[in-house]
């Protein structure tokens, strides 16, 4: 074979694979700012839902804030699920929190307690907060005997990532890549033999 085929086959090669990187982790910023209503079913953000995990006699129980979110632990309230819409699992980093002693726990049972009125500060989670399906959002209910004894917090600029994956396309372009240089090979060889 001469080196001007061997060097197109290279270069038809090292194209196949430079196109098959994986895609980096997308860092995604939940700010809440197109919010609005009272009592809401849900909201959706950037590929993110946020749902109340019960719902009231009279529809959904999210309290929507001037650009944040809301939970209170007045008797009858009930805790929020964060989670992606496709069900994917992604990174918790941290979140803006102003408030009351709220739980966070993750569905691989990761905790993370805050204690105490807090004002706004941004919270930074564990590791333990990464590669999760959801997140539930606790408060507790300072008496829980007085159903007027309530507390509040809110979340703000939610950070998240979503890991990454290789590209379906990137791939198939690599499997083809390779295809096509071992056939080239193969013709090669028949010919010289």
């Amino acid at each position: 074979m001469d080196a001007f085929k061997l060097l197109r086959r290279l270069a038809l090669a090292a194209a196949f694979l430079f196109g098959a990187g994986a895609a980096s982790a997308a860092i995604i910023v939940i700010d809440f700012d197109e919010i609005e209503g009272i009592y809401i079913d849900s909201y959706s953000e950037s590929g993110y839902i946020f749902t109340s995990l019960e719902t009231l006699p009279g529809g959904g129980h999210l309290h929507p804030g001037a650009s944040s979110l809301w939970l209170h632990s007045q008797f009858g309230s009930s805790p929020y699920q964060i989670r992606r819409e496709d069900n994917a699992n992604f990174d918790l980093l941290g979140f803006e929190y102003e408030g009351g002693t709220s739980t966070f726990i993750a569905d691989n049972g990761a905790t993370f307690n805050i204690v105490g009125e807090v004002p706004l500060t941004f919270v930074e989670l564990p590791a333990s907060f990464q590669n999760v399906n959801y997140v539930n959002w606790y408060m507790t209910t300072p008496d829980p005997d007085d159903i007027f004894g309530e507390d509040w917090a809110s979340i703000d600029n939610v950070v998240t990532r979503v890991p990454p994956v290789p590209e379906p396309a990137h791939a198939g372009m690599l499997g083809l890549g390779l295809a096509a240089v071992m056939a080239a090979t193969r013709r090669a060889r028949r010919k010289q033999g």
